[in-house]
């Protein structure tokens, strides 16, 4: 009998061992999904900015053409792209901040401002993009600002941050790129 005991207690604890084992990994699984999911968010903000840009330079456009907006005198903008499925394009909305969401229509994760009626699944996750215009000082030297005023814009600095809450605990994801009028 007391073999028994003891050879039940063993089986509890290997049986306890393996379910806290697969409980982490299907956590951590899960983890990791969140935060290749946000890389990708982040990217894709960068890569917009990248394809007006070069959008742009395609149609004869002012190189930054739609990815200036409003607000003199700050040190950044903040957007959200938002893709156009009428124009089949993407665009930079500047009314936007950290409250919109980013929702799944059509398979596709497009970004919406809060109120705007829900058109899809919605995902956790929350992208802003902050743009600084990279001027270029007449001794050659560059610094970051919204605007250049005398000096002359060379580029733009893109920051992508993705926010999600998983389980309760905030993460983010920061991405940034330089892009520059080398047209």
């Amino acid at each position: 009998m007391l073999e028994m005991v003891f050879a039940i207690g063993i089986l509890i604890m290997v049986v306890t061992a393996i379910l806290a084992l697969s409980t982490s990994s299907i956590f951590g699984q899960k983890g990791s999904e969140s935060q290749i999911t946000a890389n990708s968010l982040a990217r894709e903000g960068i890569e917009v900015v990248r394809n007006i840009r070069d959008s742009n330079w395609l149609a004869g456009q002012a190189w930054d053409a739609g990815l200036v907006g409003p607000g003199s005198g700050l040190s950044s903008i903040t957007a959200i792209p938002v893709f156009d499925h009428l124009a089949n394009s993407w665009v930079l909305d500047f009314s936007a901040d950290e409250s919109t969401t980013v929702n799944i229509f059509g398979g596709v994760y497009n970004q919406q401002k809060v109120g705007v009626p829900v058109q899809g699944l919605t995902t956790p996750f929350r992208r802003l993009l902050t743009l600084y215009s990279i001027c270029q000082l007449a001794n050659g030297s560059q610094h970051q600002s919204i605007d250049c005023g005398a000096d002359k814009k060379v580029g733009i600095k893109v920051e992508a941050a993705v926010n999600w809450l998983e389980r309760g605990q905030p993460h983010q994801i920061k991405l940034e790129s330089l892009l520059y009028d080398w047209k």
